[in-house]
């Protein structure tokens, strides 16, 4: 049985009362029960709107239609606020499902240009279609007017609108988004945090926030250091005495580059010869991080890895160009018995011993050279010296122990200078990783027994060494682990390591 639809309408109340109370409620129930969920509010609010449309369709109040002549009545006044309110709910909620787009799209920072833009023409529109179709009145006289207006306002605002229209043209082609790197005419770099009508902020390397007119940034020079990929090169120069080969020279840089832990392996890093004269030997390197603010840091250990690589290489710094030089002789070759006290030297854990010290252990200290690929130290073995790289690149693997049979993980890798088996030496602690030769390696071995007479002497360093053991500890957890800064040693564990230390040497 089909229901009669007139009939129960004719049962209703005044459905311009129901249309008020559709509009009530809904403001008053999307506020109190859907505070906090944005879609459940809208779609009740939808909701409601449709009931309050149905019940002017059914008063016969047509939005699209001009009030008819009457006069000023209450009922008049009420039959037109009511249109007024339909156009701007629905222009409230259709502006609204815009926004509700680009936040599903996660880009509500980079349009939020356009996303003004297209609200603001929602808006007039309804404000034209109030004045047409609610109070029926000419809109073209008002266009007119607007026009006029709009050429004063245009004259005066010359710089604010060409502001505007960069930032509508930035917006459309879209040649950076929120979070990209740009550098801005080859000098400021930074972060895009927000880009709205009239500038586009960035935050710099030093946390300063600029801020750049649109109409300058239309016009400058910019690099999105973000795109197409977030990776991003680095290059720099490296001035060397042609003391070996060119291609020797590069192969050492590029063995410096393969022993550091913050740069990307693919693409490879490569070290080519720019010039080549008597005095210096001029090579660019170039390497790969994986986000543009990781380049400085990464620079800096790279420096630190050619300056090491370069020491045992006995490979020297050339001056910088236009520098005046005296041509003398060359360098004469280091003496191979000098690098074992050299390595101590460089060594912190060893920083309270004296160079009287460090001279009786360096004549002590064995060389032994590893081929790539060769085993130094066995995950779970307990290391009975302590081990110094003096040329090459080792790295330390860590087993995965899901059955998978997938390969090790690469914790890190040793350059020259690094030292390793300090934990096994000092407190008998077991090898975590697996330390492999990665390249054609040599390492200066200092035994248990070689060091037990030096610490025997001198046993109130035990403490010292500790510290320095702990803070070691915590730096490469806090490297494992990706954090920026390292936890500090709890007091605890440097009482722990010292006590450890003074029963393993049997200090008192």
């Amino acid at each position: 049985m089909i229901p009669d639809f007139a009939g129960f309408v004719a049962q209703l109340p005044d459905p311009l009362a129901l249309a008020v109370a559709f509009l009530a409620f809904g403001i008053v129930v999307s506020r109190l029960a859907f505070n906090t969920q944005s879609v459940g509010r809208y779609i009740f609010q939808f909701a409601c709107f449709a009931g309050f449309t149905t019940m002017l369709v059914v008063a016969r109040v047509f939005p699209f239609k001009p009030t008819p002549a009457m006069d000023l009545t209450l009922y008049y006044f009420a039959i037109s606020g009511l249109k007024i309110i339909w156009w701007l709910v629905g222009a409230w909620l259709f502006s609204s499902l815009f926004r509700a787009i680009l936040v599903f799209y996660r880009q509500p920072r980079e349009t939020r240009l356009l996303r003004d833009l297209i609200s603001g023409f929602i808006y007039i529109s309804a404000f034209l279609a109030i004045i047409a179709d609610v109070f029926d009145l000419p809109v073209s006289g008002l266009l007119a007017a607007s026009g006029v207006i709009a050429i004063v306002l245009g004259l005066a605002l010359q710089s604010t609108l060409g502001d505007v229209f960069s930032g509508i043209v930035l917006n459309l082609a879209r040649p950076y988004n929120h979070g990209d790197w740009v550098i801005i005419d080859g000098s400021l770099q930074g972060r895009v945090i927000e880009t709205n009508w009239r500038a586009t902020q960035i935050l710099t390397p030093d946390n300063n926030l600029a801020i750049f007119p649109n109409s300058l940034i239309a016009k400058a020079k910019l690099v999105n250091v973000s795109k197409p990929s977030k990776t991003h090169g680095v290059n720099i120069v490296i001035r060397l005495v042609p003391s070996l080969s060119p291609l020797r020279c590069c192969a050492v840089l590029e063995t410096a580059m393969l022993s550091s832990n913050r740069i990307l392996r693919s693409p490879a890093p490569t070290a080519t010869v720019r010039t080549l004269d008597s005095v210096a030997l001029e090579c660019e390197v170039q390497f790969f991080v994986a986000a543009f603010e990781q380049g400085p840091g990464a620079q800096s250990e790279i420096f630190d890895l050619i300056f090491r690589h370069c020491a045992a290489n006995n490979i020297r710094l050339a001056p910088p160009s236009g520098t005046m030089i005296s041509m003398s002789q060359p360098e004469a070759p280091r003496d191979p018995s000098d690098v074992p006290r050299r390595l101590l030297k460089q060594q912190q854990i060893l920083a309270p011993l004296t160079d009287e010290d460090r001279v009786q252990l360096a004549a002590k200290m064995k060389r032994r050279t590893f081929k790539a690929g060769d085993t130094v130290v066995k995950k779970g073995s307990i290391a009975q010296a302590l081990f110094i790289l003096s040329s090459g690149v080792l790295v330390a693997l860590r087993s995965l122990g899901d059955g998978s049979g997938a390969a090790d993980e690469e914790a890190m890798r040793l350059a020259p200078g690094d030292c390793f088996g300090l934990s096994g030496l000092l407190t008998g602690s077991e090898a975590r990783y697996d330390i492999k030769s990665l390249t054609k390696s040599v390492v200066y071995e200092l035994s248990k027994d070689d060091l037990d007479p030096t610490l025997t002497e001198r046993p109130t360093i035990a403490a010292d060494i500790a510290l320095i053991l702990s803070q070691r500890e915590a730096v490469e957890k806090s490297r494992l682990q990706g954090l920026s800064q390292p936890d500090k040693p709890s007091e605890n564990l440097t009482a722990r390591l010292a006590e450890r230390i003074k029963n393993i040497f049997g200090l008192a």
